[in-house]
């Protein structure tokens, strides 16, 4: 624990996930106050990335997942902001703890079955943790809770696991493998793990409206 605010304590995951919500906050702040009709430099780069979303969420749901554009590119920003700030010197990844994790699995969950729910109806929704036999609830259920396990702990793991093997390296061989070549390893891994998180994100909130 790094300190406390009162009785609350402050841990380094936390801190720097309240660091990444400020940077994004003030990034969008300044980014956003002078759009233009035709997209220049960084508004060009800002408006391919959130197509680039936009595409791959409509192309998995169809139409009707425009919605959820704005929900996935925020996963999608602040899973891959915390993946990268832990290949900066003492940094820690907020993505490192488990904590951080579940909540984002299980926000993805929340939102997909409130999503359900509201295209479905309540009763149609609740009917299908009794499909396709009302004994298969239990059965039902355990898939839900496992989806959301799941999704926490492979993105959990491959950061914890890859900033020990990162670390491992170094001290095993800091000169065979320079610092640049650690980081770079490091910034692969995150891209590939947000990526992994986003997409999934993606499919699990699709199974839940379909």
């Amino acid at each position: 624990m790094l300190f406390y605010i009162h009785t609350f304590p402050i841990s380094e995951p936390l801190l720097f996930t309240w660091i990444i919500m400020a940077a994004v906050a003030i990034a969008c702040f300044f980014l956003t106050r002078n759009l233009r009709k035709v997209p220049r430099g960084v508004q060009h780069l800002l408006e391919v990335a959130v197509e680039g979303i936009e595409n791959v969420v409509v192309g998995d749901m169809g139409p009707e997942g425009k919605v959820f554009v704005p929900l996935i590119l925020m996963v999608a920003t602040f899973v891959g902001l915390s993946n990268l700030i832990g290949v900066v010197p003492g940094a820690v990844s907020p993505t490192e703890d488990l904590t951080t994790t579940l909540t984002l699995a299980l926000f993805v969950f929340v939102v997909g079955h409130v999503a359900a729910i509201v295209k479905k109806g309540f009763w149609p929704w609740l009917k299908g943790f009794f499909e396709p036999y009302f004994f298969m609830f239990p059965i039902n259920l355990a898939g839900e809770i496992s989806q959301v396990i799941s999704h926490a702990f492979r993105l959990y793991g491959n950061i914890f696991g890859g900033s020990i093997l990162i670390g491992i390296v170094y001290m095993l061989a800091p000169y065979v493998l320079p610092v640049p070549l650690l980081a770079w390893f490091g910034v692969l891994m995150g891209i590939i793990q947000t990526a992994v998180f986003t997409l999934l994100a993606v499919i699990y909130i699709q199974i839940k409206i379909n």
